[in-house]
């Protein structure tokens, strides 16, 4: 997880500082390797990254709700960690996600139904990131985010 150095929420101004990563997304990683081209065993260790990440921020009662490629940032070594938590919340605190603002690519159909939603969630968007991970492509990435949102609820096969 990113770690956390200040912030200041003194209005005008919200802000969050944290950790600088040279890395860069995740995404911009994937595209500049190119389609299905990281090798098994770096996927192996980008994925583990990621599922510690998320293994931490669930026992602390966390849910990201926005786990996605862009929201992964890599360091020197190809670490990989968890960032912006901009819609996270306590699992305990959470109920419909009305008036959430997502992803849709990597939204779970309860996050894009408006319903009651749990870490499940993110169980969901990481198996898309893994997706991502082993193709190198976007998910979805013949259809427009809202096409991707009805075909994610609506089970439909492309």
């Amino acid at each position: 997880v990113v770690q956390f150095v200040a912030a200041c929420k003194k209005p005008p101004v919200f802000c969050i500082i944290t950790e600088y990563l040279s890395g860069g997304s995740l995404r911009k990683y994937l595209v500049q390797e190119g389609p299905h081209s990281v090798p098994l065993r770096v996927v192996l260790k980008l994925a583990l990254d990621i599922a510690r990440g998320m293994q931490y921020l669930h026992s602390q009662g966390i849910l990201h709700r926005d786990l996605k490629s862009e929201n992964l940032l890599l360091g020197e070594d190809l670490c990989v960690k968890v960032a912006d938590f901009g819609i996270s919340c306590l699992e305990s605190q959470t109920g419909s996600a009305k008036g959430f603002t997502g992803t849709y690519r990597w939204m779970a159909p309860e996050m894009i139904k408006e319903k009651r939603h749990t870490k499940k969630v993110d169980v969901y968007s990481f198996a898309i990131v893994l997706w991502e991970l082993l193709t190198g492509l976007t998910p979805f990435d013949n259809m427009t985010p809202e096409q991707a949102a009805y075909a994610v609820t609506h089970k439909v096969l492309h």
